[in-house]
Formats: structure tokens, sequence, C-alpha cells
């Protein structure tokens, strides 16, 4: 078999530079995929934003310790230190919306874009909530006090003596009703039972 050995060394030739630009354009289309991935991860390195701010009462001026600042949606959010101080990280760009909230006052959202103009910590003042403006705790407190040490004044006048010899046994406790710091509770109808409390006995 006989075959022109010129033309066998032209064609490897002319394979072998297809095959090198074939690699010098995959050595460039790689270069610039490295590239465009270096930008993707840029963008998105760059892109992540960080929310300060300090929780105050908004009458009393006063920093709200443990106050919850939560970035809606997500599950990113932190307390307020002890010096009212809160921080986010790691907050995408656009419109957001943080939600600020402490037991007893109302919750408030802001909505913000970032990239935030503002670098500085951002000051939150929160009200009392109305609710709790209208509940009332009274709170009192009592000594231990025997009957001794504790004195009461009773006045009894004539008029009742009189009544009360002609008064039934069983009525005693009507007469002792009538006097100051003295409450009788019935316990029986039938037979006339009844528990006395005086006041200051315990």
């Amino acid at each position: 078999m006989f075959f022109n050995i010129s033309l066998f060394q032209s064609g490897f030739h002319w394979h072998n530079a297809i095959f090198n630009v074939l690699i010098k354009n995959f050595r460039v289309n790689k270069k610039k995929l490295l590239v465009i991935c270096f930008l993707s991860l840029s963008s998105v390195l760059f892109s992540q934003n960080t929310f300060n701010a300090i929780v105050e009462d908004k009458d009393s001026k006063e920093v709200m310790v443990g106050a919850t600042i939560v970035l809606k949606g997500t599950t990113k959010g932190t307390t307020a230190d002890a010096d009212g101080k809160a921080t986010i990280t790691d907050i995408p760009d656009g419109k957001q919306t943080v939600i600020v909230s402490f037991t007893g006052y109302e919750t408030i959202e802001l909505k913000l874009l970032f990239p935030l103009v503002q670098t500085e910590p951002q000051r939150i003042y929160i009200m009392v909530s109305e609710e709790q403006m209208d509940e009332i705790v009274i709170e009192a407190t009592r000594a231990n006090r025997s009957v001794a040490n504790l004195p009461t004044r009773t006045e009894v006048l004539t008029e009742e003596i009189d009544e009360a010899a002609s008064m039934e046994p069983s009525r005693i406790a009507h007469l002792i009703t009538h006097s100051t710091g003295i409450q009788v509770q019935t316990t029986s109808a039938s037979s006339g039972g009844a528990v006395v409390r005086i006041q200051g006995l315990n």
C-alpha cells in the first residue's frame, strides 16, 4: 500500500494547529470563568450589610436591656446588651424590615433600604403599650401584730347597754357588728353559729 507521506504530514500539522487553538481558547475561557467567579463572589461578600442600633425608652430615655431586634422574614436577630446596643450582620441589599419589641412596649417595624446611608448606630425609641398603661397594680403589706399591739377604741352608749340587757343571746352577734373593727360572719342559720373577726388579730 502506497500513500503520500507529505500529505500525511500536512494533515498532522493541520490537526495539531486546531488542537493548539482549542487549548488556547480553553485557557482564555478558563481565565474568563475565574474572573467571573471572583466578581460574583466579591459581589456576594460586599452585599452583606450590618445594622447597628441603640434601643431606648421614649419617655425616660433609659436603655432597654434585652429588647429584641429581628430581621423580618428571616431567623436573623439579636437582643440589646447592657448598653442597649444591638447588631444584626449579613443583611442582604435591598428593602428590609427590622422589628423591635420588648415586653410591655409597643412593637415597631422599621422599613430600611440597604446599604444604609447612615453608618452610625440608629437610636430607636419605643413606647409603653396602651394596654400596659391601663393596668394598675396595687400592692399592700401588713405586719403581723397581735391584739395587744394594736388597741382599738370602742364606744358603748348607755342606750345600747339597756337594749342589750333585753336582747336574746342569739342576737348578741348583731350587737357586736356595731363595734368598730369587728366583723361577724354567720356560719349556721339554724344554730345561730357565727365567726367573729377582730381587726388586727391574725
